[in-house]
């Protein structure tokens, strides 16, 4: 319960908002939920819940704060692609509590309706308390707007 607390929490923890929050699913590692939240029209707040893939199924959460350029790459002529970055942190529950700083860049499709997006991520991770060591987080996903 704690765990999904703090995560609405980091949605909500600047007074400043757009009028768009998204939730949806991630897909990679970690498997599990997705939210992101607009700030301005190039800045972003997302936030992840989810289980590590692998040999051991550990809890993982993860927030950062995003800049987007919007329309910057193109697919087909015809589908806009935002490519973001930013940085943000983790926190794993292994056998002890891993925090590190995470660096995520990726790419977003926005839908025509504006209400949906589809996105794929790559985020180094560098933990430095409990384990120090480089992890990646690979993800594909999609959130729905309202």
């Amino acid at each position: 319960m704690k765990i999904i607390l703090g995560f609405v929490l980091i949605l909500t923890s600047s007074t400043v908002f757009a009028d768009r929050t998204g939730l949806g699913v991630s897909l990679g590692s970690p498997l599990g939920l997705s939210a992101k939240r607009w700030l301005s029209e190039t800045a972003a707040v997302d936030a992840g819940l989810g289980l590590s893939i692998g040999t051991r199924s550990d809890l993982s959460l993860h927030s950062d704060y995003l800049f987007h350029r919007l329309s910057d790459y193109y697919l087909n002529e015809e589908h806009p692609l935002d490519f973001y970055y930013g940085i943000g942190g983790r926190m794993k529950f292994a056998d002890d509590i891993q925090l590190g700083v995470r660096v995520p860049v990726g790419l977003a499709h926005t839908l025509k309706d504006q209400s949906s997006d589809v996105f794929f991520e790559v985020a180094p991770v560098i933990d430095f308390i409990s384990r120090t060591g480089i992890d990646l987080n690979l993800l594909v996903g999609a959130r729905y707007y309202f």
